[in-house]
């Protein structure tokens, strides 16, 4: 039955999504935490978020490498694709700020959440699909 075999991948990759999210979860803690910290010793919303996201884009690239895709390849191959769609999800989070803030004028710190959902969505997506692509798990591509 097509059903019963389609099962065990369908939880495979509900579990990659939930340690994709579960490394979310520290590393937002970590960078709302720094974000909110410069922000609330004056630094401006934009600079917060541009060091915030910096600093992020190291805890995030460690943990999904070890833990939720488990990667064997080399960093040189790896890392620059990591960037790449980190950076492409960091610039639609730093639109959705400036338009959350400048354009819409909600709150400074609640445009930072909402910009925040923005990167981790697209930020699974490109991860998935492009820069952790090659990682088999029980011979399917992880981007099944």
């Amino acid at each position: 039955m097509q059903i019963n075999n389609s099962m065990p991948q369908q939880i495979k990759k509900f579990n990659i999504f939930f340690k994709y999210l579960l490394v979310g979860v520290i590393n937002t803690l970590v960078g709302y935490g720094i974000i909110f910290s410069l922000m609330f010793v004056g630094i401006s919303p934009e600079i917060s978020n541009i060091i915030g996201y910096a600093i992020g884009i190291m805890v995030s690239y460690t943990l999904n490498k070890i833990y939720t895709f488990q990667s064997k390849a080399h960093p040189k191959k790896e890392f620059p694709k990591f960037v790449l769609s980190l950076l492409t999800s960091y610039g639609l989070n730093f639109l959705t700020l400036i338009l959350c803030i400048h354009i819409f004028k909600i709150n400074p710190y609640i445009s930072q959440i909402i910009s925040g959902a923005v990167y981790t969505l697209s930020g699974f997506v490109f991860l998935r699909y492009f820069a952790f692509r090659q990682i088999n798990i029980r011979g399917s591509s992880g981007g099944n």
